[in-house]
C-alpha cells in the first residue's frame, strides 16, 4: 500500500536532505525511522523499515521504494542516485507538484456547483418524467399528449440521461488522459494522442521531462547520459517515450526540438526550442521552455473548465425547459380534457 502523494514527497525530501548532509541512504533511513517511532507515525515506520531492510540486502534505493512510492518518484530517485542530484530533483519535482495541484484545484472548484446542479436537474427530469407524468397522463389518450410532454417522457425513460453524463465524462477523459488509465505503451492511446487527445496529461508530462533534463544538464551530465539514467528506472508515464529520444541521439540528431518531439510538447513549445539562443546552454533553453509548458498545461485546464461549465449550464437550461415545459403542457392538456 503506497503512501499518499504528499507523504511520499515529504519523506523523499527528508531522505534527500540527509543524503546531502553526508549520510548514506541506509543511515538516513535509520535516522528517519527513529523519528517516526518517536512521533508514532505508523505508515512511515513501515515504509522506512522495509526500505532500510532492502538497502541492507544490497537492493538499490529506487527498487526498495517500489512498494510505497509512485513509479515516477522512483525514477527520480534512480536518476538522483546516479547523478548525485537527488535533492535538486526532488526540489524541482515539489515545485512541479505545487504547480499541478494549484492548476487542478483551480479546475475542479468552479465545476462543483454546475456539476451538482446538473445532477439535480437530471434527477428532477427523471422523477417528473417517470413518476409525475404517467399519473397526469392517466385517462388522457396518447394522441392528445403534447409533443413536449412526450419528449420529456421519452428522455427520462431511455438511456439519454446516462448518455449525457457519459459524454461529459468522456470529454474530460479525452482532454485529460489520466495515468495509469491512459498508458502510452499501448498503440491505441499513442494514436489518439497524435490526434491531439490527452492534451493536459501530455503537457504536464512534458514539464516533468523538461525539468528533469534541466537539472541533469545543469550538473554537467550529457543529454544521452541523462536520458539513459531516466530510462533505467522509467516505468512511469515517460517510459514508452525515452527509447525513441535516445534513438534519435544515436542517429546523430542534435536539434532539441527534433529530439524532444515525442508528442508531449505543443507545436508552440517545439517552436520555442528551435528558437533558442545559439549562445544559450541546453539546460538554459530547456528551463525556459519548461516554464512555458507549465503555463500551457494550466491554460489547457482553464479552457476545458470553461467548456464544461458552458456545457453544464446549457444542459441545465435545456433539461429545465423540457421538464417544466413538458409538465406544464400536460397539465394544460389534462385541464382542457376535464373542461370538455
Amino acid at each position: 500500500m503506497q503512501l499518499t502523494r504528499a507523504q511520499q514527497l515529504a519523506l523523499l525530501e527528508d531522505i534527500a536532505l540527509a543524503i546531502s548532509d553526508g549520510l548514506s541512504a541506509a543511515q538516513a533511513c535509520q535516522e528517519l525511522l527513529l523519528h517516526a517511532r518517536q512521533q508514532g507515525m505508523q505508515r512511515e515506520q513501515q515504509a522506512i523499515a522495509e526500505m532500510q531492510s532492502a538497502l541492507f540486502r544490497g537492493i538499490p534505493m529506487a527498487s526498495a521504494m517500489g512498494k510505497w512510492f509512485a513509479q515516477d518518484l522512483c525514477m527520480l530517485v534512480s536518476v538522483g542516485e546516479r547523478s548525485g542530484l537527488l535533492d535538486q530533483l526532488i526540489a524541482a519535482q515539489r515545485q512541479f507538484e505545487l504547480q499541478r495541484s494549484a492548476a487542478i484545484s483551480g479546475f475542479w472548484r468552479p465545476l462543483i456547483y454546475p456539476v451538482l446542479m446538473l445532477l439535480i436537474t437530471m434527477l428532477a427530469c427523471f422523477a417528473v418524467g417517470q413518476q409525475v407524468m404517467p399519473k397526469l397522463a392517466d385517462g388522457l389518450p396518447q394522441i392528445s399528449w403534447p409533443a413536449l410532454s412526450q419528449h420529456l417522457m421519452e428522455l427520462s425513460a431511455g438511456p439519454w440521461l446516462l448518455i449525457i453524463a457519459l459524454l461529459l465524462l468522456l470529454t474530460v477523459l479525452i482532454s485529460w488522459g489520466p495515468y495509469p488509465l491512459i498508458d502510452f505503451r499501448f498503440a491505441l492511446w499513442r494514436r489518439c494522442a497524435r490526434y491531439r487527445a490527452f492534451v493536459i496529461r501530455r503537457y504536464f508530462d512534458g514539464v516533468l521531462l523538461l525539468q528533469t533534463l534541466t537539472v541533469l544538464l545543469r550538473a554537467g551530465v550529457r543529454l544521452d547520459r541523462a536520458l539513459q539514467a531516466m530510462q533505467e528506472f522509467g516505468n512511469g508515464a515517460l517510459a514508452p517515450l525515452l527509447p525513441k529520444l535516445r534513438q534519435r541521439l544515436v542517429q546523430g540528431e542534435r536539434a532539441l526540438e527534433k529530439i524532444l518531439d515525442c508528442g508531449l510538447l505543443s507545436p508552440r513549445m517545439l517552436f520555442r526550442l528551435s528558437n533558442g539562443s545559439r549562445n544559450a546552454t541546453e539546460h538554459g533553453t530547456l528551463q525556459r521552455v519548461a516554464s512555458y509548458a507549465a503555463a500551457d498545461a494550466t491554460a489547457a485546464l482553464q479552457r476545458l473548465r470553461v467548456a464544461i461549465q458552458i456545457s453544464c449550464y446549457a444542459l441545465i437550461l435545456w433539461l429545465l425547459l423540457v421538464t417544466v415545459g413538458g409538465m406544464g403542457a400536460m397539465l394544460m392538456a389534462v385541464t382542457q380534457q376535464h373542461v370538455r
